[in-house]
């Protein structure tokens, strides 16, 4: 049952996009034998649900599920109501069917998962009434969308199942690589060694908010797989909690070295920062995992950097070095501390995350762990 020896005979890139075609055939083409076996008279209705619910994960599948099945349900009932209210009065159809659609169409705007409502609801009002009633045609729709559904989730399930949870793993660490590049620059920015543009930033900011995004999205879905009690992972929020206050950090740190530090202070910080930079390559490969196996990382250079620089600005304030500096270099210099501060609070918490992801990464889906067992023994036996 895991997937993991074909995703590596396939690719790990390509063996995805492999993985959701095959359990899209599969679920489309049970979906066809199952309405052909019980004679639904429009089964496609039935294959279209099954293409469209089957996504790259159980937690996808299982939102994607839950809409079609609301929307269809909600269809279904307008749409039935108004079809039974106009079947003796088939010229009032076409007001039917526009005041209808309007009204469905007007709440479908603010959340697109009811547009399906509509749909069907379209359908069921200009069903021929010759073909099945309004009433038999409302409930045929209902049974081939569930269908569909079923079979979709029970495919995303069985065969080669990928959670959300997992994926959600893979997610972040992907996402650790843009938020380190842009403290690494950002640090270099502070040293005047380099020059951070608002374009460079800006393209950082997109990239990184863009992954949030798909992080959101992901969290969503492995939620989901817990609440239907097929996945025991722990709760992502927390992870991409840590995330978004590391980010803030970073854009404090930004706001800080628009202008590089006052000379007297790059002097006198320069080697702690550049020690702080080669601390922070080594904790963005710790915390990227290893394999799909994520564990606490060191993160003792990176905490005897921050303290060297924090002690020297300290003693920097209490020396008296200060006022030969401008007003805002001081103030630069402090809000370059307290982001510093805060980084260091930020990189604890993501070291505290890195058992939940860890979790997320290597649960099983629960009823798959006797299958999974099975198998690492007799992997075990083979090597």
């Amino acid at each position: 049952m895991p997937d993991t020896p074909t995703a590596g005979a396939v690719g790990e890139a390509t063996w995805p996009r492999v993985r959701q075609a095959i359990q899209t055939t599969i679920a489309a083409c049970l979906s066809y034998v199952v309405t052909d076996a019980f004679g639904l008279p429009q089964g496609f209705w039935a294959v279209m649900t099954a293409i469209l619910v089957t996504q790259a994960n159980v937690g996808a599948s299982l939102a994607f599920a839950m809409q079609r099945l609301g929307g269809s349900l909600l269809g279904v009932l307008v749409g039935g109501a108004v079809a039974v209210a106009l079947a003796d009065a088939h010229e009032l159809r076409f007001a039917g069917l526009a005041v209808t659609v309007l009204v469905l169409a007007f709440f479908a705007a603010q959340r697109p998962a009811l547009r399906i409502a509509c749909v069907t609801a379209a359908i069921v009002i200009l069903g021929d009434p010759s073909v099945s009633t309004p009433v038999a045609s409302a409930i045929n729709r209902m049974l081939e969308v569930s269908i569909g559904s079923v079979i979709a989730i029970a495919t995303t399930l069985f065969v080669f199942p990928s959670r959300a949870g997992s994926a959600y793993a893979q997610h972040v660490s992907r996402s650790i690589a843009p938020l380190f590049q842009l403290l690494d620059r950002t640090l270099d920015a502070a040293l005047g060694t380099a020059h951070l543009s608002t374009d460079e930033a800006a393209a950082f900011g997109e990239r990184i908010r863009k992954g949030f995004a798909s992080g959101n999205a992901l969290a969503k879905e492995a939620r989901l797989e817990v609440a239907g009690h097929i996945a025991d992972s722990p709760d992502p929020e927390s992870i991409q909690r840590a995330l978004r206050r590391l980010w803030h950090t970073e854009i404090m740190l930004l706001r800080a070295v628009q202008q590089p530090l006052p000379s007297l202070a790059v002097e006198l910080l320069s080697p702690d920062i550049t020690a702080l930079k080669t601390g922070l390559d080594s904790l963005a490969v710790q915390l990227a995992g290893n394999g799909g196996h994520y564990t606490p990382p060191d993160l003792s250079d990176v905490e005897v950097a921050l303290a060297e620089i924090e002690h020297k600005l300290e003693h920097m304030r209490a020396s008296g070095q200060f006022r030969a500096m401008t007003m805002d270099e001081v103030i630069r210099l402090m809000a370059f501390d307290f982001a510093l501060g805060q980084l260091r609070l930020n990189l604890r918490d993501m070291a505290d995350r890195s058992a939940e992801l860890d979790a997320l990464a290597g649960t099983t889906l629960p009823f798959l762990r006797p299958f999974t067992h099975m198998w690492h023994q007799l992997a075990s036996k083979i090597a």
